[in-house]
């Protein structure tokens, strides 16, 4: 199966029946909006449009087409058999950390990480190991820094770091 403009034409323009009214913020500037964005808000500006029509399980919603999207579309772009989401990068995070480590077991993440990493090694019961950055302003990493944690952790524990690799084509 080919992936064309035609079978990802469902996917746009998508529509939301609105129930009546939507939570926004007090504080934003709905009054400046174009006239294109101010229709966007009122279908989908409540961040819980998707959820009018979830009966739980976020990538079985057939309307709109997240399951189509999530299980045909988006499997073929990434050139793979099976696609998953979650609930947030956290929640994917703590699934991979989790699925190949188990608690004790150590993780190496960088200086710089988003802290939804180190709160997922943490929720998985994983040790983590710093890579350093150079600080303000440049935060550069020393690549050989991996090298080092990496070998520091498997001396003193016996074994590597948990670890994963994602190929994509």
């Amino acid at each position: 199966m080919t992936l064309d403009d035609s079978s990802l034409q469902k996917f746009g323009f998508i529509k939301r029946e609105t129930l009546g009214s939507i939570n926004i913020d007090p504080l934003q500037t709905g009054g400046l909006l174009t006239g294109a964005a101010k229709q966007a808000l009122v279908e989908w500006g409540d961040g819980y449009s998707v959820c009018d029509f979830c009966g739980g399980v976020l990538d079985l919603v057939k309307k709109p087409p997240i399951h189509d999207f999530v299980h045909k579309a988006l499997p073929e772009f990434l050139g793979c058999d099976e696609a998953r989401v979650t609930n947030g990068a956290r929640e994917s995070k703590f699934a991979v950390m989790h699925s190949m480590g188990k608690p004790g077991d150590w993780v190496v993440l960088d200086g710089l990480a988003h802290y939804s990493s180190y709160v997922a090694a943490e929720r998985a019961g994983l040790n983590i190991e710093v890579v350093p950055h150079a600080g303000s302003p440049e935060y550069h990493l020393d690549p050989e820094g991996y090298g080092k944690a990496i070998e520091e952790v498997t001396k003193e524990n016996g074994k590597p770091p948990v670890s994963g690799t994602c190929y994509l084509p």
